[in-house]
């Protein structure tokens, strides 16, 4: 793996993360595969982001490793974002709490020919929904 396209991924794909920066999609195949939703195409990432837009507002990414090996690349950050809204499907039943979320994550993509044609993801959901379900019953009382 090329250190220097290891990297333009993983930074990339934190840019994207914490402001919907598409830049990095230029190093995406038409034909990737996201292995969390189980769709192809790139067209999860407007999914995604629309997610992110409309459940976290400040979103900011605390960078914490970038490792690659292999035809892999992976990114190791926490997502932080103020809690304004559940598009999220696991958020559905969450009380709106306005609180400063933190989201660990750990994204591995599958690079070929230069261009990511995998990715799967390790996101810490659970602690995720029991900060808002904490910050919104603190809230609430």
């Amino acid at each position: 793996m090329d250190p220097e396209l290891a990297h333009a991924i993983a930074d990339g794909y934190e840019r994207w993360s914490a402001s919907g920066d598409r830049t990095v999609m230029d190093k995406f195949s038409p034909d990737f595969h996201d292995n969390v939703s189980g769709r192809s195409g790139l067209g999860i990432f407007d999914v995604v982001q629309s997610w992110l837009e409309a459940s976290f507002a400040d979103r900011r990414v605390e960078h914490h490793a970038t490792m690659f090996e292999g035809d892999r690349v992976m990114v190791w950050f926490t997502a932080h974002g103020r809690h304004i809204g559940n598009a999220f499907p696991r958020m559905a039943d969450c009380q709106i709490s306005g609180e400063d979320i933190a989201w660990p994550q750990l994204h591995v993509f599958r690079v070929e020919g230069g261009l990511v044609v995998e990715h799967w993801a390790v996101r810490d959901d659970c602690s995720m929904l029991e900060e808002i379900r904490t910050a919104g019953a603190a809230g609430a009382g």
